[in-house]
């Protein structure tokens, strides 16, 4: 018995001097620093100019107006141009270039009786137009370009509704967005 009891606490000592040096048990490693440098994000920004101006297109005409002292009748066309500044910097960067519908408010019978289209057009971007017609691909050229917008509302001959209500577009707002890369646009 005095054997059993012996080998007991002899195996017991073992296993507690093989847990006490558990922590320090270690294998060898090494590690480098690499020649890489900062990777740095590029920019895109949209700035108006103050040169925006209304004109009438009514039956051809090209009259500069102030869209607060007319009043629309059906029939009537009139186009608000102003050049943009996109400031892009990146590589593969394009971006859609659109006007923010919500920034035209008043009284829905008459925002629902117009048409509201946007052309845009450019000599230091390339321009392109997507599958809705009020969204362009701007693919600047260089870090700073120069996009014109030229925005029309009309009230068509054979609108019925809309009397006596107000359009206002004095808050008129164009949104620019980065496309993913590989994507045209859409």
């Amino acid at each position: 018995m005095h054997k059993i009891v012996t080998g007991t606490i002899a195996s017991a000592a073992g296993v507690a001097l093989l847990l006490g040096g558990a922590g320090s048990f270690a294998l060898w490693n090494a590690s480098a620093s690499s020649a890489a440098t900062a990777v740095s994000s590029g920019t895109l920004t949209l700035t108006a100019n103050r040169d925006g101006a209304w004109t009438d297109l009514t039956n051809g005409r090209s009259n500069p107006i102030d869209p607060a002292s007319v009043l629309m009748v059906p029939g009537n066309t009139y186009r608000f141009t102003q050049t943009l500044v996109v400031g892009a910097t990146g590589d593969d960067l394009s971006a859609t270039l659109t006007y923010a519908p919500q920034s035209i408010t008043g009284d829905a019978d008459l925002l629902a009786a117009t048409q509201k289209t946007l052309d845009v057009s450019s000599s230091t971007a390339a321009v392109t137009k997507t599958a809705d017609p009020t969204v362009f691909t701007v693919t600047p050229s260089a870090a700073t370009s120069t996009v014109l917008v030229s925005f029309t509302i009309t009230l068509p001959q054979s609108a019925t509704t809309g009397q006596g209500g107000t359009v206002d577009v004095g808050a008129l707002a164009f949104t620019l967005t980065q496309t993913p890369i590989g994507s045209t646009g859409s």
